[in-house]
């Protein structure tokens, strides 16, 4: 069993986190909600903010949604924080502490389910993320990933819980794979199951498992155009889709092959607002990264001449740049918020 060696090596080397100082279900399942896709580093000051606002499920169930969207702003991935809200108006004083009931819950998965429920109700599950399967598949040393071998990987951490300390176990499994055994670098020497790891012996354990072919990235050319309008600016809300859902934002869209930066944000902005605008200024452009694609971003700002054939299908505000603050907005929306600071 490496349950002993673990929780021993735990004791003596686990993380200070915010979210570990109480182990109550809802600061659990916050947290990993948010740590779903994003560092641990990022999202400390997030969870910090998140508590201090909202620090019990009652104090978020009240809460309106924009104002809970606004916390979130940045941290990325959007639909987390509508499946957190969501999951908030559907339960009244706790999670549930089953794994039936946990499951049917907006946003929560195999694995967040089980870490909420070894973690906040100390039941003997095992949540296996990516750090954890890295970890099992070393120690066992199986370099192909296939299902016969992740079935391998489940059975045999499942196998190795601690009963009586099963959270402790879950996070000192995400501790060892964080800091001791990433994807690419290794602390053999450090490790508490070196001894009991096949991967360790062939001293070449980053080699185990092999990596996939990474995707390429494919990266969009859009425009996008700050619309002024007597010292006010028009800001338009995205529709209640996955990707960035809720978010305010400023016009603009793809740029057709056949066409220039600056005639796809004369077409974008027709198409969108109804607006006629003629001969935009170019201000600078912005690149940005979202998880599946990138975006570069040619930034104009434009003044049409009358604003009376407006018309915008998604609901829209005029809005005071001193007032930005109030919406959130997509980082990249941050970024050409910055250029324009450097002309007002």
């Amino acid at each position: 069993m490496i349950n002993d060696k673990l929780l021993n090596w735990f004791d003596q080397n686990k993380r200070d986190l915010p979210w570990r100082h109480y182990r109550d279900p809802y600061r659990v399942w916050v947290s990993e909600i948010m740590l779903q896709q994003t560092q641990v580093k990022t999202v400390v000051p997030y969870f910090q903010r998140w508590m201090k606002r909202y620090p019990t499920l009652k104090t978020l169930k009240n809460a309106n949604y924009e104002d809970v969207l606004k916390m979130w702003e940045g941290l990325g991935y959007y639909s987390r924080c509508k499946n957190i809200y969501k999951t908030s108006q559907l339960i009244n004083c706790s999670l549930p502490n089953n794994y039936q009931d946990l499951i049917k819950l907006p946003g929560i998965g195999d694995y967040t389910a089980k870490t909420i429920l070894s973690i906040a109700f100390e039941l003997p599950y095992v949540g296996i993320d990516t750090n954890l399967e890295r970890v099992g598949y070393r120690i066992l040393g199986l370099k192909s990933k296939t299902k016969r071998n992740h079935k391998r990987v489940v059975k045999f951490l499942e196998a190795n819980q601690d009963k009586n300390r099963p959270g402790d176990y879950n996070e000192a499994l995400m501790d060892l794979g964080s800091s001791i055994c990433s994807s690419q670098t290794t602390y053999c020497t450090e490790c508490p199951l070196s001894k009991d790891c096949r991967a360790y012996v062939s001293l070449s354990p980053t080699s185990y498992p092999k990596s996939g072919i990474s995707k390429k990235v494919p990266e969009y050319n859009v425009a996008v155009s700050l619309i002024k309008h007597k010292n006010k600016f028009l800001i338009t809300r995205r529709s209640n889709t996955k990707f960035l859902s809720g978010l305010w934002e400023f016009p603009g869209g793809k740029i057709e092959k056949s066409e220039t930066a600056r005639q796809a944000i004369i077409r974008e902005v027709k198409e969108e607002t109804n607006l006629n605008i003629f001969n935009p200024t170019y201000l600078g452009n912005v690149k940005h990264k979202y998880s599946h694609f990138g975006v570069n971003i040619s930034l104009f700002i434009s003044s049409p001449e009358s604003i009376k054939k407006l018309n915008i299908k998604q609901e829209h505000k005029w809005i005071n740049l001193k007032s930005i603050d109030k919406y959130p907005l997509p980082k990249a929306n941050h970024k050409m918020l910055d250029i324009l600071q450097k002309f007002y």
